[in-house]
């Protein structure tokens, strides 16, 4: 468990930190652990797809423990109810789905004094450093990059995993990647990227 994370309880168990994927070919579960601290990547087309149940389950599960402060960049405004949590109804969970609050979130995440662990959730990374000035962008990739340095656990979707459309080294930031096989319902096993 990350430093500092408080335990859910003895009657919900730290195992609610699993979030499921399903199975893969050999019909194995794959799942990936938040309680991990490992940075996440999700391929997937938020734009095209429903959103994406693993935010969401990442989401409810760092909230309803309380082993996360919840951070959400939407720049396609598919997660309503986090990004419509304001903080009277969870002090945890920050949400932007503009650019303009994207850069001020990157900033703050960058600049901020880290109290307890972080969950930063990105619903479509590409859109997100799409949006973000060169700045923001160099900032979310050495989030990304120093990540376990500032107890902050990323977990991001994206079409493409192809690390040239992205600012250098930000895709070989995610330890784990999580990519769709041919069938539905059905995933690879995280693929571990070695640094």
């Amino acid at each position: 468990m990350p430093r500092g994370a408080s335990t859910c309880t003895a009657a919900a168990p730290a195992r609610r930190t699993l979030i499921p994927f399903g199975r893969d070919s050999a019909g194995m579960p794959v799942s990936w652990d938040l309680s991990a601290g490992r940075n996440l990547l999700i391929a997937r087309d938020e734009r095209l797809a429903p959103p994406s149940v693993a935010l969401d389950l990442a989401a409810m599960n760092a909230l309803s423990c309380g082993t996360h402060d919840v951070v959400v960049l939407d720049p396609h405004r598919r997660h309503g109810w986090l990004t419509g949590l304001d903080a009277r109804q969870s002090a945890a969970c920050l949400s932007a789905v503009t650019p303009a609050q994207m850069s001020r979130v990157v900033t703050e995440l960058a600049a901020g004094v880290v109290v307890r662990p972080r969950l930063l959730l990105v619903a479509d990374l590409a859109a997100t450093v799409a949006a973000l000035d060169a700045r923001s962008r160099v900032a979310l990739t050495d989030l990304a990059v120093t990540a376990r340095e500032r107890q902050l656990t990323v977990v991001a979707t994206t079409a493409d995993t192809d690390p040239r459309w992205f600012p250098e080294h930000l895709i070989d930031a995610f330890d784990d990647i999580v990519a769709p096989q041919v069938g539905a319902g059905r995933y690879r096993e995280p693929r571990l990227w070695m640094r």
